[in-house]
This record gives C-alpha cells, sequence and structure tokens, in this order.
C-alpha cells in the first residue's frame, strides 16, 4: 500500500501576479516613508545650503540616490575637498551595496540586464532589507522581483519629491535639526524581523559589536561589521550542522 504523502507545515505561498506584486512593494514602501521624507528633505536642504544651484542639488539627489553619500559629499564640497577625494569617500560610504547585491543577485539572474541594472540603481538599505525577508518567506524569483522595484520605485518617488522640498524650503529648516536618529530607527525597525533565527541573531550581535568598536580609517567600521557579522554566521553554520554518515536507510 503506498505511503501516503503528508502535506508540508509551511506550505509555499502562492505567487503573485506582476501587477499585484508590484502593487505589493508599493505598499511595503509606506511605513517606510515615515524616516525616508524627512532625511529626503535634510539631504536636498544641506546642498541647498552650501551654494549649489536648484539643477546641481538634485543632479546630487537623483544620480547619488544614497543619503549617507550625499550628506558626505555636501560635506566635502563646502569644505573645499577635490572632486577625486568627494568620488572616493562616496564609494567606500557605498561599499555596503556591494554585499547586497550579491546577496541579491542570485534571486534576480533570470531578470534581463536593463533591469538588473535598474535593480542596482534603485538598491538602498531599506529595499535589501524588506525584499531579504520576502525572499525568506519563500516568495517566487519572479513575484520577488516585481515586488522589489515597486517598493524601490515608490521609495525613489517619494526621495526625488523630498529633495525637491528640501532644496526649495531649506531656508526654513534650522541648522540645529538633525535626522540621523530617523535612520537608526529604521534599521532597527528592518532588523527586527530578522532576528527569529539564531544565526541571525549572533550576526547581528557581532556586527553591532564591530560597528561600536573604535572608528577604523575611512569610516570603514559598517563594512567591517557587516563582513564579520556574516563570517561569524558562516562560520558556526558549518561547525553546527552535523556530519552526514554517507549511509542510506
Amino acid at each position: 500500500m503506498p505511503e501516503l504523502m503528508t502535506p508540508p507545515l509551511h506550505p509555499l505561498p502562492l505567487p503573485l501576479p506582476p501587477r499585484l506584486a508590484l502593487r505589493a512593494g508599493a505598499s511595503a514602501s509606506l511605513p517606510l516613508l515615515m524616516a525616508v521624507v524627512p532625511f529626503g528633505v535634510i539631504c536636498g536642504a544641506s546642498a541647498a545650503s552650501i551654494g549649489l544651484s536648484f539643477a546641481q542639488a538634485w543632479a546630487l539627489s537623483w544620480m547619488v540616490f544614497a543619503g549617507s553619500a550625499q550628506i558626505v559629499a555636501t560635506q566635502l564640497l563646502a569644505s573645499g575637498a577635490p572632486a577625486w577625494v568627494i568620488v572616493l569617500t562616496g564609494w567606500v560610504v557605498n561599499l555596503r551595496f556591494m554585499m547586497y547585491s550579491a546577496a541579491l543577485a542570485p534571486h534576480f539572474r533570470q531578470r534581463s540586464r536593463i533591469g538588473r541594472w535598474l535593480g542596482a540603481y534603485l538598491l538602498t538599505d531599506q529595499a535589501f532589507a524588506v525584499t531579504l525577508g520576502r525572499i525568506a518567506d519563500g516568495r517566487e524569483q519572479r513575484e520577488t522581483a516585481w515586488f522589489y522595484l515597486g517598493l524601490s520605485l515608490t521609495t525613489w518617488l517619494f526621495w526625488q519629491v523630498a529633495s525637491i522640498a528640501g532644496i526649495l524650503l531649506g531656508s526654513f529648516i534650522p541648522a540645529s535639526w538633525s535626522m540621523d536618529f530617523v535612520v537608526a530607527l529604521t534599521f532597527i525597525a528592518l532588523l527586527a524581523p530578522l532576528l527569529g533565527d539564531r544565526l541571525m541573531r549572533i550576526a547581528a550581535v557581532v556586527g553591532g559589536a564591530v560597528a561600536l568598536a573604535p572608528q577604523l580609517p575611512f569610516k570603514l567600521n559598517l563594512i567591517a561589521a557587516a563582513l564579520c557579522g556574516a563570517g561569524a554566521a558562516l562560520l558556526l553554520e558549518k561547525l553546527w550542522t552535523p556530519p552526514t554518515s554517507g549511509r542510506s536507510s
């Protein structure tokens, strides 16, 4: 008598059609806008405050599309730093996106080259964290790509609107305002749902400890923290995986 196949305890969700996946991604971006919009306003206001024209300040927003790099570039421009220093510093600050891309790349290999280029341009910390959670839920790759597009495009659109508002209204924003705490709160909110796994918790602890260590040259603590956290998780995963006996029952 043939054995009955028992259904999985957690069946994979049915894939959404592209239109609904796109809409789901746009909806997932809405809670993140509470941090994205104020930070975009500050970036736009900072660019305008050093004497950049509207076109120059907005170009910094849509060409770079990375808040931390924009703030650093603005500060270096204000101090009269040479162009190569500004470009190199922005590259170092954004090194983390190379690791983000490497983590997401296997799930976007079936997309067209233009689609992958667009995805790379739209990649943000928030988009990476939310999409990673979507992948962990076992979502189908095509659906994940459309979800990512909806999430990233909505974030990009609101970032540009916020930057323009900051450029135009920057003179009304007190210089004492700082939105750094908003960015930190956003990362905490994105990280919390991913800590259900033991290895993820260990990676978070190791990465946090390295990030809070004495400052490395060129502000490389964030890169070192990500590498150390990922390395610790990979090492412990190998140590905790029981060896296979090689015997068939």
